[in-house]
């Protein structure tokens, strides 16, 4: 990676110049231990990351043209992004989002990115090709929302030709839960000058190669420290079904990575100390990782 340009502090997002980054670059610490991380919708099992690495509207792009940074009593939210290594060797965030309205009007889950809810941008090997064109082999934008309609699925792949494709939106490959308080919050229902709050957690497997058939004919990607992963985080915003999305915040400064995610962001894996797939470790993110990314910063 070459110059980069800080906008934000240490830990949090740069936007890149480079002709080998993305639109912007953010860093992911590892998980101390991946037996500890309960997918249950809840934030405390990340009490562990460092306040750092949160991600949130102040280090956020809004890409619709709306005002931004929003007033908190608007819109508000805060994300944690974190990788394990092998034999775990998952891909996890979790997102917590306080809105003045609940956005959720459609039943298909390939529209879910017209309601509120998280668009997952996956670019595992970087390539930045039109995945719409590969059909989704080198990349994949996954849509995850609360509240799904009766019968209907809480995760999809958006602009998949056939179905088959969806084999990894499910378990064990891609693990999800959510959350809503208030649990009876209803769309176009909210009271005045109150909120609601949901969440998302995931911990997710990611292909270097996503065959259309299943997991046999892929490849999935096997992480370590210091890997540039194109990754781009989207939260989708409505509050009224007639005018449609009102705001698009995420990881990104530009329109595009739902089908290519050059136009999206880069997250590079930090190591954790003592940190293992699976066995235990530290819970602080060690000296010699804060040098690497101080040097990400100074090239």
């Amino acid at each position: 990676m070459k110059k980069l340009g800080i906008i934000f502090a240490l830990g949090a997002v740069l936007v890149a110049s480079s002709a080998d980054a993305h639109q912007a670059s953010y860093f992911m610490p590892q998980v101390p231990n991946p037996d500890n991380m309960v997918i249950d919708g809840n934030d405390d099992d990340w009490g562990w990351i460092d306040p750092a690495f949160a991600i949130n509207p102040d280090s956020m792009f809004e890409i619709l043209g709306s005002e931004w940074p929003p007033a908190k009593d608007d819109w508000d939210c805060i994300l944690y992004v974190a990788w394990s290594s092998s034999p775990d060797n998952q891909l996890y965030y979790f997102a917590r989002v306080t809105d003045d309205s609940l956005g959720l009007f459609v039943e298909n889950p390939q529209e879910y990115w017209k309601d509120d809810s998280l668009e997952i941008i996956v670019d595992a090997d970087h390539s930045s090709e039109n995945f719409n064109e590969t059909e989704m082999t080198s990349g994949q934008q996954y849509g995850i929302r609360v509240l799904p309609a009766a019968g209907q699925k809480d995760t999809w792949i958006f602009n998949v030709p056939q179905e088959s494709i969806l084999w990894s939106t499910e378990e064990p490959f891609f693990v999800y839960e959510w959350t809503l308080d208030p649990p009876d919050a209803k769309p176009l229902e909210q009271p005045a000058g109150s909120s609601v709050t949901y969440t998302y957690e995931v911990k997710q497997a990611i292909w270097t190669f996503h065959d259309k058939t299943g997991p046999d004919g892929s490849q999935r990607h096997m992480f370590g420290p210091d890997q540039i992963i194109g990754l781009t985080f989207q939260f989708d915003e409505t509050e009224n079904p007639e005018l449609g999305r009102e705001k698009q915040p995420g990881t990104t400064p530009v329109n595009g990575a739902f089908q290519d995610n050059s136009n999206g962001s880069d997250f590079i894996s930090v190591e954790t100390e003592g940190a293992t797939g699976g066995s235990g470790g530290g819970t602080a993110v060690e000296a010699d990782s804060w040098g690497r990314i101080k040097s990400y910063i100074a090239q």
